[in-house]
């Protein structure tokens, strides 16, 4: 999952024109392409594809899964040298690549230790908005004909079988296409998934595996797709809003909220990490939406 959120961070911050760029790559060796490894520091600072730049994907976690705010997020990026005018190649332990990274090392990828971002900016991260990606959940509520909706959760979180948010099931409508099924049919011979004829409006449990689910859909799919980003989790939290599968999960009387074990289908804060770099490269994307928020 990390490794598509961080696929969805440069289909944002790609101008328009370059959309048909955004996609996976088999090899390490991209041409005129900046590497980017989201490994922890100590890794990078190891050993690296030549010339990377060291990103960690924790320097972009804010609190609550949150990224930090869009004037620290164009900071960060202006320390690593970044101004969103690059073809960026972004890899990691498991990788954006459909190799690992330890596996391109064993190719003869050229390699080397990453180069850790500076104290100061390099660079001003000046990529343009692709904001025509996002959908507000009263923009979806609004829109007529209804969109095809695309869940990305698992089933049992389709269903109402399994809850992470204030009540379980789903957008009404919307059908469960699993962001691991769409994980697993790539390179798949025969198993490919069925895809809507149309552009479909996608959306997973929130915002981070929001985004993972997007980069699925485009990249590895061709999938023309918009993304509910708040995602079930907001949906959920308005008890006025309507929902398919409806359930509600069961507390003991005496039992804190903080001593319930995590939910079957939960993500470990560990993998989700490198979800964070999503919103670091599309931080103008974000700021918009987030500004276009408060002032609705």
């Amino acid at each position: 999952m990390p490794r598509l959120a961080c696929l969805a961070a440069l289909l944002f911050a790609l101008p328009a024109q370059a959309a048909e760029d955004f996609a996976y790559v088999r090899s390490a060796a991209v041409e005129g392409s900046v590497v980017v490894d989201t490994r922890p520091l100590a890794d990078c600072r190891a050993k690296s594809l030549a010339d990377a730049r060291c990103l960690p994907a924790e320097d972009f976690l804010g609190p609550q899964r949150r990224p930090p705010s869009a004037r620290d997020l164009l900071w960060l990026l202006g320390t690593a040298g970044l101004s969103g005018e690059e073809g960026v190649l972004v890899v990691g332990q498991d990788a954006v690549l459909t190799e690992p990274l330890g596996r391109a090392f064993e190719a003869g990828a050229a390699a080397g230790p990453g180069r850790e971002r500076g104290m100061i900016r390099e660079a001003v991260f000046v990529a343009p908005m692709r904001d025509n990606l996002l959908v507000l959940r009263d923009e979806l509520r609004a829109l007529r004909p209804q969109p095809q909706l695309l869940d990305g959760r698992g089933d049992a979180e389709y269903w109402g079988e399994t809850v992470r948010a204030a009540r379980s099931g789903h957008l009404p409508g919307a059908v469960s296409l699993p962001a691991l099924q769409l994980r697993a049919a790539l390179g798949a011979e025969g198993k490919k998934p069925v895809l809507p004829d149309g552009p479909a409006v996608a959306y997973a449990h929130d915002a981070f595996e929001g985004l993972a689910y997007l980069a699925l859909l485009i990249a590895g799919h061709g999938a023309p797709a918009r993304l509910y980003a708040e995602g079930w989790a907001e949906w959920a939290a308005d008890g006025a809003l309507p929902a398919d599968a409806v359930a509600y999960p069961e507390r003991a009387p005496t039992q804190s909220l903080q001593s319930q074990p995590p939910q079957d289908g939960a993500i470990s804060p560990g993998t989700i990490l490198a979800a964070a770099l999503a919103f670091a490269l599309a931080a103008f994307g974000f700021g918009w939406w987030s500004s276009r928020r408060r002032l609705a």
